[in-house]
């Protein structure tokens, strides 16, 4: 059964997980006061779908034009102060939109207050909580459990993300794991075999790894995830970012040296 308390906890949950990452501030989640928000009006939705999302945290931007993405090319929806009101394939009034597609490769996740479920809706068939095969091997009474699988779904698979983060944590504490080394394997028999072109492609490859690991060690040295340092993570992030750029500009001008002259 449809449960408006029960909801609203599984997707704060979610939501304060998702603006631990450094690219959220934590003013982005709002979360209502104990009587709900009183600024919510929809045309055509009925008294649980309202009640519901008087209730309910959400992800806000700073900015109007910002999107928050919680899965690939899937954004939250924020109802509250009408500030989305974009409009989507229509629903039923006990229906409604908790997240949906930025493209034709995102998801809608949609709520049904009626039969207490949300159903998930792609064009593509992407998994954004569980593959089907392991929700199928779920036991009946954790796959039957609406209105939550969605939400659930999401939150387990970030928690199994976050574990094994944290486990990587502890071994590097105790000596018994290095942090992420980039090396390069490539012998030079094998690059005098490859063209020119291969060989840079090689090599931005090769960068992009090595600046993939940079940031995970970064998340490692600021103690993700108990004692996560989440600011002292985003400022090393953004040097990160910084100079990813001015490398990426330095290898296009080595590649094209004739282009300053057109300035």
């Amino acid at each position: 059964m449809y449960s408006r308390d029960e909801t609203v906890n599984y997707i704060l949950r979610f939501y304060q997980t998702v603006i631990r990452h450094p690219y959220l501030n934590n003013a982005t989640l709002i979360i209502p006061p104990v009587i709900g928000w009183n600024s919510i009006e929809i045309e055509g939705k009925n008294e649980a779908v309202l009640d519901l999302l008087c209730h309910l945290p959400y992800l806000r931007p700073e900015n109007a034009s910002e999107e928050i993405i919680i899965h690939s090319e899937t954004i939250t929806i924020c109802y509250f102060d009408n500030q989305d009101r974009l409009l989507f394939y229509p629903l039923p009034a006990h229906c409604i939109y908790l997240a949906r597609a930025k493209s034709y490769l995102g998801t809608y996740l949609i709520l049904d207050t009626n039969e207490g479920t949300i159903t998930e809706f792609c064009q593509t068939g992407s998994h954004i909580t569980i593959p089907y095969e392991d929700y199928g091997a779920l036991p009946k009474a954790e796959m039957e459990s609406p209105p939550y699988n969605t939400y659930h779904g999401i939150v387990r698979q970030l928690d199994k993300e976050i574990r094994e983060i944290s486990v990587d944590i502890k071994l590097i504490r105790h000596g018994q794991l290095e942090l992420w080394q980039v090396q390069d394997d490539k012998s030079d028999d094998d690059d005098e075999k490859e063209d020119e072109l291969d060989r840079e492609q090689f090599k931005a490859m090769k960068r992009e790894r090595k600046h993939v690991a940079d940031v995970y060690n970064t998340y490692l040295r600021h103690g993700w995830l108990d004692h996560f340092d989440k600011e002292g993570c985003k400022a090393e992030l953004l040097k990160l970012e910084k100079r990813k750029d001015a490398d990426e500009m330095q290898q296009m001008a080595e590649a094209n040296p004739d282009a300053a002259l057109f300035d």
